[in-house]
């Protein structure tokens, strides 16, 4: 149990310096629930139950952002186009 522990901090904490390198804006919310699921982790005995629904809803907002960057891109492609951005 504590070797599982151990790897999603790490995981979290890996999730986290991903999110820093590589965007800024758009990923705040899904770095903050990663934030807390981590806080979370970190405790001597955290709560099995907040700790799944954190994860579970940074799983439903990183497959929104799958799903929605294809349809971003088209739209600031298009804007470009006719000199909007």
């Amino acid at each position: 149990m504590a070797e599982q522990k151990k790897d999603l901090v790490n995981a979290l904490t890996d999730s986290l310096k991903a999110i820093d390198d590589d965007f800024t804006e758009e990923m705040r919310e899904l770095r903050a629930l990663f934030e807390e699921a981590k806080r979370e982790a970190e405790k001597d005995e955290p709560n099995g139950q907040k700790l799944r629904a954190l994860l579970h809803d940074a799983n439903e907002m990183v497959r929104t952002f799958t799903i929605l960057d294809p349809a971003w891109q088209g739209v600031q492609r298009v804007a470009r186009l006719f000199g909007m951005l």
